[in-house]
């Protein structure tokens, strides 16, 4: 451990036990599975359980924290829910859809996002357009193929590889 960072692993039990208490955890994602909007090392998220909904604890654009079969720890975006009961995700930097998500996977979800310090409000009217058009998985792939044409072009421009 440095700089108060730990491993999840060592500390789930604690952190399950606060949101099951009906407290918040926050947490500094790592990664980039969550950009443009989770950057690493700046912004944060506070985690909840879901108590205003317990029949149906996730719905489209909620942001879940959940353990994967293989247990590691995964915070995306639902992008749906199927009629089995699974959720389908996907970080908003991602194309391929994780799918088979069951509800006693999720740990807990995004209450509230911190870019920097400041905090971001989920029920901005910024923050839904994002969540609209960013999980448009063709305006998506959209995106990240002009990016990579883009960089492709500047590496040939400048001469490298």
């Amino acid at each position: 451990m440095n700089n108060g960072e730990f491993y999840l692993a060592d500390a789930i039990e604690v952190i399950e036990e606060i949101l099951n208490g009906g407290g918040e955890f926050r947490m500094y994602p790592k990664g980039t599975s969550m950009l443009p909007l989770i950057v690493q090392g700046k912004d944060s998220v506070v985690l909840r359980k879901r108590t205003d909904r317990p029949e149906q604890p996730a719905k489209k654009h909620d942001i879940a924290f959940y353990r994967r079969s293989n247990g590691q720890f995964v915070l995306h975006r639902v992008m749906k829910r199927c009629k089995d009961g699974t959720y389908v995700m996907c970080g908003d930097n991602q194309v391929d859809l994780e799918t088979g998500i069951r509800p006693e996977q999720i740990i807990g979800y995004t209450h509230q996002i911190y870019k920097e310090e400041k905090l971001l409000s989920l029920s901005s009217f910024r923050y839904k357009i994002y969540c609209f058009f960013w999980t448009c998985m063709p305006y998506r792939r959209g995106i990240r193929f002009l990016k990579r044409c883009l960089s492709f072009i500047k590496r040939k421009l400048l001469g490298n590889k």
